[in-house]
């Protein structure tokens, strides 16, 4: 270490961290937070950085003092290393002295010689983070440090090893490196004698980061096809080597696991270059996994005989662990291929063995069954969702799927011949007494479940009689309820068929009842219940016989529904509530008949889950269901408004948390009821609303009570103005203006849907409103004062483009003659607001409405020269064209100035830019491979493209209730103004005309080089 840090001070200091890392490890949540503070506090020391490497490098420190100890060094040197750091990393005016960086990285590079390789790996990423901003101009040695360490021991390798997995590469130190490290890596992965497993599996590790930055960096094809064929050629030979070597010294599961996924990442990112060596690759791939079947089968799936392998207390040491990883990292890689074009047609030809395989591999295993039995929840989660914990069945399921989605019908012949296998397999098992022989036909069911959509469309071929009817003879063997609920839900699935003849439905829906009796597995009954939830959904729009049978059974049903709710956890709930939602939909007399029954449970699930957002969903759609049943609703409003309106007249820190999703139940009953509104929802349920969001400090319940008062308004606007002799509009002006709309408030109390509300208000109530109209408007302004988020921006602007589009000349009126907040006319104000953020508004309804917008404004403008837009200007900062310095940031930004422009000019501009952002969006198939020039048929790559979105964004939004109304308004507009249809179409139409007005010449001297040119190419040529 440096002298200059060495003296009874720095002694002291050097004391005083110790004794705060070792406070750190405290589990006293007090002295735990003290010494987080003390830390802090400690940063801004001289030498502290210093002070912790040495602390690390101390091996006489026990191993948690050390690691807390690289914890803190690394956030140090994230936030206090430069002035250049990412957001949220900012240095606080306290940065290293380059005496104390100098020092640090003398002594860190002594870490990844250590014997203990969390240390080593720790030492590595603080190493790495460092090299980031200072190498190579400020750490020039460190290249050279790698080098030495490669050179070295295991310990030392692993270290370096550890450096280049974190390591961020540029172009030159991508060349500079790679000559160097790569033969390295080479030597260490090949040498088997010399180094371990771990070792060399270190060193594999590298060449994926390394791939990476060759890919995103060396973008010349001429340039990176050298580079990364040298590498390969070097590499490949090697990595199939010892990918086909039984397990032993030279290879383990760890190393074939770190090896495939390399080529994986290859066919993802690069497919080209791993293409030639895929004649050779996948004959090993297939071995390897035909090979590990039969254990995986024994020792995981039936657990019939020891497990032979290894466990360890670290991730590397563990085999069991491994193996499995290895299985999945062969399915994923599996996967990869067929999503590329490039390579897909390598597999086609042996579909039905690649079939066969995954069915073997998505068999239940013992230890998932074991889970199920212990946790409903569990098999819930894992059954709809796939489970949040990676397994070999869900990943052999993923693959199925990537064959359904590629080759649809052309899989449909390989899979019949591949359960034909299974079914004779599982019928010799079962004629042998074999415990386990259920498993393959569940895993068969679940796999004809992945085609089911190619199966249903009728040409596909598949034999659906036969297969229906073996799943419909398991229903037999009550002593599998993991099989037999398999075969209930997936005899639901195709329930639509013609197939299902009266007798047969009848059959089946009574094993499905009988399934649901409290005395059998709670699997059994979940199941049911998912089975029935199939059934219900099928033939929701089926007529006749089958749903009068359907019908008659929905009694029954929902008793054994009832009977599974007490003792039932979230999911399971959130199941159930599911069930019942589409029971309500199915048939209305129904629906009246389980009103009883049905609405107390739906209070008191609201009451017992409002915290829980996944059951509180489901909980909303029931009552939404309720209440599109007419019978239905006065019973829903008379018990469930009480509870609400108790909750809303709550007061105090704990009641308020339940005040906002109160309201959200309240506005779903609201929106959903057929006008007129009821006495109770008018007279209590109303004023409570008012009430509670004037009284709150809350934003959200703010917010909340916004949404809910706009439904009030848009059912019954009549029942709303005559309320108490108008008494309601003003307590509705008092909650917008004075609430939501206030500028002392939070910008988030206009964080919800402001934009609509008031343009709810204004449609709705405008003849009552009056002059509260111009009050409402001149909140509106008020509140976009020093605003940052910009939702509520847009939802604000949202209001003005709505009222341009709807009463043009009005709120021109207004805006001209109201004062912006620094004194210039609200129109000016308005507009800079508007304009110089549009093209980053998100949302299909609010970025359409905002365009056609500022369309009818500039028509209008340029059409009438109204000196009330004429007059409004806009500063827009621009690039001095006569500089001819070559270009970089800071010359850019030293020549940049700021210029001031008609504001119509700018609304040309803004124009134009966004009829890029919709033309751009739109797209025939958003998800495409890269580098696809050559293999695969159009025809066979565009089947079902069809029906693929036309843009970008409708791939981001499920058509759910709120875009539904978002389509009605925008709908409703569209009627008032002249543009049809596609809006990139109507802005071409409307951009190709304008440059045929007189005005284009003044407006087009104005434009950027990038502007001018697509109007150019991009506008005039179409």
């Amino acid at each position: 270490m440096s002298l200059q840090f060495q003296n009874d001070c720095g002694d002291s200091v050097k004391q005083a961290i110790i004794e705060e890392l070792q406070n750190l490890l405290s589990s006293d949540t007090n002295v735990l937070q003290q010494a987080e503070k003390r830390t802090k506090q400690l940063e801004y020391t001289e030498g502290y950085g210093v002070y912790l490497s040495e602390i690390i490098m101390n091996q006489a420190h026990e191993l948690p003092l050390r690691q807390i100890a690289i914890i803190m060094l690394t956030r140090y040197v994230e936030s206090h290393w430069s002035d250049d750091q990412g957001a949220g990393e900012k240095s606080n005016g306290c940065l290293a002295s380059e005496q104390a960086k100098r020092t640090i990285r003398n002594i860190l590079p002594n870490g990844l010689y250590d014997p203990n390789s969390k240390i080593r790996s720790s030492v590595a990423h603080t190493i790495s983070t460092i090299a980031a901003t200072d190498y190579p101009h400020g750490w020039a040695e460190l290249f050279d440090i790698i080098v030495k360490c490669l050179g070295g021991n295991e310990d030392s390798i692993h270290g370096a090893m550890q450096v280049l997995q974190d390591f961020t590469y540029d172009v030159a130190q991508i060349k500079e490196l790679g000559p160097v490290v790569i033969p390295e890596v080479y030597r260490i992965f090949d040498s088997e004698q010399n180094y371990s497993i771990k070792t060399r599996v270190s060193a594999i590790r590298i060449l994926k980061p390394l791939f990476t930055s060759i890919a995103a960096l060396i973008t010349n094809k001429e340039e990176q096809a050298p580079m990364m064929n040298s590498i390969l050629t070097n590499f490949m030979d090697k990595l199939m080597f010892y990918l086909s070597m039984n397990s032993g010294a030279g290879s383990n599961f760890l190393l074939r696991t770190e090896i495939i996924k390399v080529f994986t990442y290859l066919v993802m990112e690069m497919p080209k270059y791993i293409q030639p060596f895929m004649d050779r690759v996948l004959p090993i791939i297939w071995q390897l996994l035909t090979q590990i079947a039969e254990t995986y089968v024994k020792v995981s799936v039936n657990q019939t005989e020891q497990n032979p392998l290894a466990s360890g207390d670290s991730e590397d040491d563990d085999e069991q662990t491994n193996f499995q990883s290895l299985i999945i990292q062969i399915l994923e890689f599996i996967n990869c291929i067929i999503t590329c074009s490039k390579l897909r047609g390598s597999i086609k030809n042996v579909l039905a063995d690649l079939i066969y395989i995954m069915i073997v591999y998505i068999q239940l295993s013992e230890e998932q069954i074991e889970d199920w039995q212990e946790d409903p929840e569990k098999f819930v989660d894992d059954e709809d969702e796939g489970g949040v914990e990676l397994t070999v069945r869900m990943c052999g399921l993923d693959v199925l799927l990537a064959i359904n989605d590629e080759f649809e019908v052309k899989a449909i012949q390989p899979l019949q011949e591949a359960l034909g296998r299974h079914f004779s397999v599982a019928e010799a098992e079962k004629a042998a007494n074999n415990p386990n022989w259920w498993k393959i036909q569940e895993a068969c069911m679940d796999a004809v479940h992945c085609f089911r959509n190619v199966i249903l469309e009728g040409d596909s071929k598949f034999d659906l009689l036969n297969y229906l009817t073996i799943v419909r003879n398991l229903l037999v063997h009550q002593e599998s309820p993991h099989l037999v609920g398999r075969a209930l839900w997936t005899l639901s699935t195709y329930s639509k068929s013609d197939l299902y003849n009266p007798q047969m439905l009848s059959e089946i829906l009574d094993v499905t009842l009988c399934s649901l009796s409290p005395e059998k597995s709670h699997i059994l009954r979940i199941s049911a219940v998912r089975t029935l939830y199939g059934f219900l959904d099928a033939n929701e729009s089926s007529e006749g016989e089958k749903r009068t049978l359907l019908v008659s059974k929905l009694p029954g049903f929902l008793q054994g529904v009832m009977s599974l709710v007490p003792g039932c956890k979230a999911t399971v709930l959130a199941l159930l509530m599911e069930a019942l939602t589409i029971m309500v939909k199915f048939d209305a007399d129904f629906a009246y008949a389980a009103n009883g029954k049905i609405t107390p449970l739906t209070i008191a699930v609201f009451l017992k889950y409002a915290e829980d957002p996944y059951v509180l969903e489901n909980v909303q759609e029931l009552i939404k269901a309720l209440c599109q049943r007419k019978a239905c609703l006065g019973p829903l409003q008379e018990k469930f408004i009480p509870t609400i309106v108790s909750i809303l007249g709550l007061s105090g820190e704990a009641t308020t948390e339940k005040q906002d999703i109160a309201l959200d139940v309240l506005n779903t009953i609201v929106r959903y009821t057929e006008p007129p509104l009821s006495t109770t929802m008018l007279d209590t349920a109303f004023p409570a609303v008012i009430n509670c969001v004037l009284q709150t400090d809350d934003h959200a319940v703010m917010v909340a009570g916004g949404e809910c008062l706009r439904s009030f308004i848009n059912v019954s606007p009549e029942q709303i103005c005559t309320y108490k002799n108008g008494e309601a509009i003003n307590c509705i002006m008092r909650v917008v203006a004075t609430v939501l709309l206030n500028p002392m408030n939070s910008e988030m109390t206009a964080g919800g849907k402001i934009g609509r509300l008031v343009i709810t208000i204004i449609t709705k109530l405008g003849s009552m409103l009056g002059q509260n109209v111009d009050m409402l408007l001149k909140a509106v302004i008020s509140k976009m004062q020093n605003l940052e988020c910009l939702k509520v921006i847009m939802n604000l602007v949202l209001i003005f483009a709505y009222l341009f589009l709807t009463q043009m000349d009005a709120v021109l009126n207004f805006l001209t003659t109201v004062p912006g907040p620094n004194g210039e006319p609200a129109m000016q104000y308005v507009l800079t607001n508007w304009l110089m953020r549009q093209n980053s508004f998100f949302g299909m309804y609010e970025r359409k409405v905002t365009t056609m917008a500022l369309c009818k404004l500039f028509e209008y403008g340029v059409a009438t020269q109204d000196n009330r837009l004429t007059t409004i200007t806009y500063k827009e900062l621009v690039d001095d064209a006569s500089d001819t310095r070559r270009r970089t940031r800071s010359v850019a930004a030293a020549t940049q100035k700021w210029v001031t422009i008609p504001g119509l000019v700018k609304i040309f501009k803004v124009l134009i830019s966004e009829y890029q952002h919709f033309q751009e969006g739109k797209t025939e198939d958003p998800f495409t491979d890269s580098d696809d020039d050559d293999d695969e048929d159009e025809d066979e790559d565009s089947a079902g493209n069809a029906a693929k979105p036309r843009y970008v964004s409708d791939l981001c939004f499920d058509m759910d209730d709120d875009n539904a109304e978002d389509e009605q308004l925008l709908q409703e507009l569209l009627k008032e103004t002249n543009y049809k249809g596609d809006i990139a179409e109507n802005l071409q139409n409307f951009l190709t005309t304008f440059t045929q007005n007189e005005h284009f010449p003044t407006f087009f001297e104005h434009l950027s080089e990038a502007e001018r040119l697509v109007l150019v190419t991009k506008v005039q040529q179409k």
